[in-house]
């Protein structure tokens, strides 16, 4: 097997090469009360959920667990160039899952990201969002630094958003970076939240999942303007409710009804359902305890966290390798 060229990369970039496994450097994020909310929740179960405990959970951002590397490196703007590299390097991408290298693609985009490197984000779409096989990483972190970017990634995510050669759950994760950019950028929700409806739209061309989660999207940011398009989705039965729970659910979060207003048999769809992210999210960031053993429903949570916004609970030790192309 070829030996890789490591000597390309000079310092400070080079020092990510040795940074370290994710999984052992990533801070400790610890918020006792939301841990409390979230055991509240958990302890209730999906029958007896109240729904006014989400809006007392303070969101997780995802960066917050992320090393200092601007300031332990002294990594600054000159160095995105050799950082883009490193973090669409194949050979680093697909190095031995022991070494330290192969998480020195993470290091580099993490810092793209802190950097808010705007010629980082077609890159990072072209280059890293390539199916399947390579997912788990790639779709937990990028959207992230995509949100951290902002207003200048809004043009090149919507349009990899719509175009329908890509995979399925990659386009997921593009819509997952419009919802960390409404949130951390809030002068931009109004526009974030007219392309999620610009492609929610084209419901009858979009799979019932990623109707799904443009519609999850759309309530978390509050979108009551686009209630009538939603509803003409939900009409016509193109979307998956595990996912983002019914319409009567969908109405009374958006505020437009009362649950009182509905059968409790009206809430909650053919499977068992948590609220879209926010109680996955809780337990994926305190990594204790699967799924079963949480007494979670294991279908929607494998679609919420795994399959698009939780996607590094698959890797226990590295990134997934990428296909060669």
């Amino acid at each position: 097997m070829d030996v890789m060229d490591l000597t390309s990369y000079e310092p400070p970039v080079s020092a990510l090469l040795t940074y370290g496994n994710c999984l052992e450097v990533d801070k400790k994020v610890s918020d006792p009360e939301r841990d409390r909310i979230v055991e509240q929740i958990l302890a209730d179960g999906a029958e007896n959920i109240d729904r006014s405990l989400f809006s007392k959970l303070r969101p997780i951002h995802k960066f917050e667990s992320w090393p200092d590397y601007i300031e332990d490196l002294g990594i600054t703007s000159e160095y995105i160039p050799a950082l883009i590299r490193m973090a669409t390097d194949d050979d680093l991408n697909e190095a031995d899952g022991e070494s330290l290298e192969v998480w020195g693609p993470v290091h580099a985009w993490r810092c793209l990201g802190l950097l808010k490197a705007e010629e980082a984000v077609e890159p990072l779409l072209e280059g890293l969002f390539v199916g399947e096989e390579y997912g788990d990483w790639v779709r937990e972190e990028i959207p992230w630094v995509i949100g951290m970017i902002g207003e200048s990634a809004i043009k090149p995510v919507s349009l990899f958003l719509a175009n329908r050669k890509h995979d399925m759950w990659d386009r997921i994760a593009a819509v997952v970076a419009f919802e960390h950019m409404a949130l951390l950028h809030p002068e931009l929700k109004e526009t974030c939240i007219k392309r999620l409806a610009s492609q929610l739209a084209d419901f009858r061309y979009n799979s019932e999942e990623l109707n799904a989660f443009l519609v999850s999207t759309l309530v978390e940011l509050e979108a009551v303007s686009k209630a009538d398009l939603i509803e003409r989705v939900y009409a016509s039965e193109a979307i998956d409710e595990t996912v983002c729970g019914t319409w009567p659910s969908v109405q009374v979060d958006l505020g437009l009804a009362k649950e009182e207003d509905f059968d409790p048999s009206e809430l909650k769809p053919e499977f068992e359902w948590v609220p879209r992210q926010q109680v996955s999210r809780s337990i994926e960031s305190r990594s204790k305890g699967t799924a079963a053993e949480l007494a979670l429903p294991t279908k929607s949570l494998k679609k919420k966290t795994s399959q698009a916004s939780g996607f590094g609970k698959g890797a226990t030790k590295s990134p997934k390798k990428k296909k060669k192309r």
